[in-house]
């Protein structure tokens, strides 16, 4: 008889411990239709946005939402600017006929102190088929079902072998390009 008593004060403190539980573990099905990876040059004259249009993405959380394992990729043709002209100027400049493939791959995540699911991502990125260390920090944060993996880096692209593009002798292209993106899906297990 006693513990039926007891229920009604214990089944707060149960949701709760249920509702606190880490999240699943298992692969992220990254959904790309909501998904965007954005980047940002700057210019003497001309600086400008663009949009990755498609991208493949394998990632693994672990059971506190961590990110254990991820490998990004795309192709250099899939970068718009919304400039037809600056599009074609940016494939030649990446050597894209050569090179046309963007590959980053995760090594390690080091967990943000109390941060669950925030870390450091430190990873190897093959830009221009130069191969170089990676690190940015990133996020992971529960919508509803969904997981959102986001992240801000600076690439510099002298390191994979890309020239600075200086134009008139006063114009320049700023090497050091702003990357952003968001990747959202539902895990599986």
């Amino acid at each position: 008889m006693r513990v039926f008593h007891l229920v009604p004060r214990l089944l707060p403190l149960l949701l709760v411990l249920l509702a606190a539980r880490p999240a699943a573990a298992g692969r992220l099905e990254v959904d790309p239709a909501r998904s965007k990876m954005e980047f940002a040059v700057a210019a003497t004259v001309d600086s400008f946005t663009g949009q990755l249009r498609k991208h493949e993405a394998e990632v693994i959380l672990g059971p506190a939402g961590e990110v254990t394992a991820a490998r990004f990729r795309f192709r250099c043709a899939d970068l718009a600017t919304g400039k037809d002209a600056r599009d074609e100027a940016m494939q030649r400049w990446l050597g894209s006929a050569a090179h046309p493939a963007v590959e980053f791959v995760l090594d390690q995540f080091e967990p943000a102190a109390g941060g669950a699911g925030s870390g450091l991502a430190k990873g190897r990125l093959n830009l221009h088929g130069v191969e170089r260390g990676l690190w940015f920090p990133v996020t992971v944060t529960a919508d509803g079902a969904e997981r959102v993996i986001a992240g801000e880096a600076t690439l510099d692209t002298r390191e994979h072998g890309l020239p600075v593009i200086r134009m008139l002798g006063l114009l320049k292209v700023d090497p050091l390009v702003r990357v952003k993106f968001e990747l959202r899906g539902r895990v599986t297990p």
